[in-house]
Order: C-alpha cells, then sequence, then structure tokens
C-alpha cells in the first residue's frame, strides 16, 4: 500500500479497541461469514465447512438442533461478548451460548500501527509499499503475572525494536501484517508473527547456561510455564480470526489471500515457522489456490512464473 493508502485507512481504524477470544470462537465466524444462508446441517457436513460442525462450541446446534444450521444462531455465538436477544434463542443456542461463557475469555487488546518501508526486501513485503499492521496485545491480567515472575521492569527483554510492536501500554503477543487493495476488496495476509514467547525461551536457555542456580531461572520458568499453557495454542488463532473480522467485518473485503509457505518464502524473502502457513489456514477453511491478489500479478510475474506449475501459489478465502 502507498502512505496516502494508509493515511485513508486508518483515518477509519480506533488507535485501540477490545477484543474477547474464547476457544473456537472462530467456528462460529467462519460459519456465519462462509454460509450463504440457513442450511441443512446435513448439507453442510458434505462441503469444505464440515470440519467446523463438531466443534465445542458449535456441536450444541448441530447436536440438539432441528437439523439446521442458521446463521443468526451462529451470529449469537460470534458475539456472545455483545448484546444477546434471549428472547429470540432456541434452546439449542442457548446451550451452546451457556458453552461459550463456560470457556476462558481472554481479554486481548487490538491496536494499529504500519509497517515497511523503501526497502521493501528487508521488510519481506511481497511488494513494494506498506503494510497495515494488526497488534493482538496481551489481555489485562498478564501485568500482574509478569511482576509476579520476571518483573515489569524486563518488558524489553521479550520485544524487539525492529518489529511492528506495541512500545506503551499493554504489549503485543502478536501481529498480522496486511496488504489491502480497498477499492478491489482484495487483501493479503502478508504475515503471522509472536516474539514474545519465543524471546522468553531465549531468555530460559540463557539463564540455563550462565545462571543456573538462580532465581531469576526459576521466576522465569514459572512465567514461561504460565504463558505456554494460557496463549501458545491460542494466539495464532486468536490474531487470525481478528484479522478476518477486520478485513471481512469493517473493511468489507471481500476475497483474502494467505501465503503458501513455499511461494511466500519466495515472494518475501523468509522462511516463517511452515503450520502458521499451512495447518492454520487450512483448520480457518483456506482452500489452495492458484489464483494471484490482482495486486501482484504484474509487479512479481516473474517470481511467479517460476514456481512449480501444479502446486497451489496461495490460500484464499471469498465471501
Amino acid at each position: 500500500m502507498t502512505p496516502d493508502e494508509i493515511i485513508r485507512l486508518r483515518q477509519d481504524l480506533p488507535s485501540a479497541e477490545p477484543f474477547n477470544y474464547y476457544t473456537d470462537r472462530e467456528s462460529a465466524w467462519l460459519l456465519q461469514a462462509l454460509l450463504p444462508a440457513d442450511a441443512p446441517v446435513r448439507a453442510v457436513r458434505q462441503g469444505p465447512l464440515a470440519k467446523l460442525l463438531d466443534r465445542p462450541l458449535v456441536k450444541p446446534l448441530t447436536a440438539a438442533g432441528d437439523g439446521m444450521i442458521r446463521r443468526a444462531d451462529l451470529q449469537v455465538l460470534t458475539h456472545a461478548d455483545g448484546p444477546i436477544p434471549y428472547e429470540s434463542l432456541t434452546p439449542a443456542t442457548l446451550a451452546a451460548l451457556e458453552r461459550a461463557f463456560d470457556l476462558p475469555w481472554l481479554d486481548f487488546e487490538l491496536s494499529f500501527t504500519v509497517w515497511g518501508n523503501s526497502n521493501w526486501h528487508w521488510a519481506q513485503t511481497s511488494r513494494p509499499g506498506r503494510n497495515l499492521v494488526l497488534q493482538l496485545n496481551f489481555p489485562g491480567d498478564h501485568a500482574a503475572l509478569l511482576e509476579r515472575t520476571v518483573g515489569l521492569q524486563d518488558r524489553g527483554k521479550f520485544e524487539c525494536p525492529e518489529h511492528p510492536v506495541r512500545r506503551t501500554g499493554r504489549p503485543t503477543l502478536a501481529w498480522a501484517r496486511l496488504d489491502i487493495d480497498r477499492g478491489a476488496g482484495v487483501a493479503l495476509i502478508e504475515e503471522i508473527q509472536s516474539d514474545w514467547l519465543r524471546f522468553v525461551r531465549w531468555e530460559l536457555d540463557d539463564l540455563r547456561h550462565l545462571r543456573p542456580r538462580s532465581r531469576a531461572l526459576r521466576d522465569t520458568q514459572a512465567y514461561e510455564a504460565a504463558l505456554t499453557a494460557r496463549y501458545e495454542k491460542v494466539w495464532p488463532r486468536a490474531v487470525l480470526l481478528a484479522a478476518l473480522k477486520l478485513l471481512r467485518d469493517r473493511l468489507r473485503i471481500a476475497e483474502i489471500y494467505y501465503h503458501q509457505p513455499g511461494p511466500g518464502a519466495v515472494l518475501k524473502h523468509s522462511r516463517p515457522p511452515v503450520s502458521l502457513y499451512s495447518s492454520l489456514p487450512k483448520a480457518f477453511c483456506f482452500e489452495p489456490t492458484r489464483d494471484v491478489p490482482p495486486f501482484l500479478r504484474r509487479k512479481r510475474r516473474k517470481h511467479l512464473s517460476r514456481l512449480p506449475k501444479d502446486r497451489p501459489l496461495f490460500w484464499k478465502m471469498a465471501f
């Protein structure tokens, strides 16, 4: 995106906003977003969304309902943190909603920044220009955990100043970099990444080597164990759901692309964890495709032409 496009886009976004994540929230959101209308459960089971029907949050709708999956019921589960029309809920929807309330909730905070400069190879963008960055910042109770274990003053050890993380307020657990053509209704998820847990583990390795009997090692072990239990499996799903909700629900993007591991490494000059670009988009019902975001077709034609002809180039989700 150009600087002017970024400026116009950010004018429509808040500086920060709350984002509650509860286990499997993405399943209800994906079903209501990707189903064009209410549908028989049997028909959905025969299509690409079948995997979502047996997930814990949605299963009460399919197990105790009347054989139909309704978008209105799914929207209640998707927005369980908002006003709820209890008077219109079916028994199945109420059972699913009670399931949602029994799950752990994480009160993340979203904020936004910009990434990229003239050295776009260094910035690992797929084309010259800038990305919008959606930051997933820690829940409110993280500060107490940090202070109780390693200390608030040690925050900087777990952040990279060259990465698009928040400098003040709640620290950034993870982020998504987005390249958006709002006029064409197309976006590319360039990257999903988290430094914090990885940097905590690097700190642990150093302490085990340099100070094996120290209190600092014991405290950091306790902090790492708490972080792993609470966030390791959650953060990729939470940040991807937040990005999809931003793109579809707020910015009205109709086509969302996501990098495949191999082509993404070629286009961005980087090799991130394969799982974030294979199992994660697959779990979110992205479809493999040889389609290319329109804004890349001409600018990266040479690189794209060198990729294998019999393999997908991107993941794609269309609404």
